[in-house]
């Protein structure tokens, strides 16, 4: 079970070899992001396609055919407490990180996934439980 983030996932909406690659590699496992990595998907198509209904509605086509490939899952009352978990250990330790980030790890770790792949490494290295990998 592998929990794709938002970076990953914009690069493959980009035509970005590397993560195309990593993507295809991984096909053989079970994919999985969060209802939250859709709200930051969709916050950059609509910011980049202002004024172009033809190019928003071929970039949203592109995007849910990618997330077609892979298992969204919501952010529940158990994502809700591990996130909460998880922001009461980083403030005591100095280190918080982005709300989202924090939303998204606990998503993953209250279904049990613990491998998140991003270009977001600084701030997903600091979540126990979360071994992350980079493209």
């Amino acid at each position: 079970m592998i929990f794709l983030d938002t970076t990953l996932l914009v690069d493959i909406l980009r035509k970005d070899r590397v993560a195309i690659s990593w993507l295809n590699d991984l096909e053989e496992q079970a994919l999985y992001t969060s209802e939250i990595n859709v709200f930051e998907l969709y916050t950059g198509l609509f910011r980049v396609s202002q004024g172009s209904t033809t190019k928003r509605k071929k970039r949203a086509l592109e995007l849910e055919q990618l997330l077609s490939r892979m298992e969204v899952l919501t952010f529940d009352r158990n994502a809700a407490i591990e996130s909460a978990k998880i922001l009461s250990l980083l403030m005591s330790r100095g280190e918080p990180i982005g709300t989202r980030d924090i939303m998204i790890a606990g998503v993953a770790l209250s279904t049990g996934i613990t491998q998140l792949v991003t270009r977001n490494i600084q701030e997903f290295q600091r979540i126990p439980g979360i071994r992350v990998d980079s493209y």
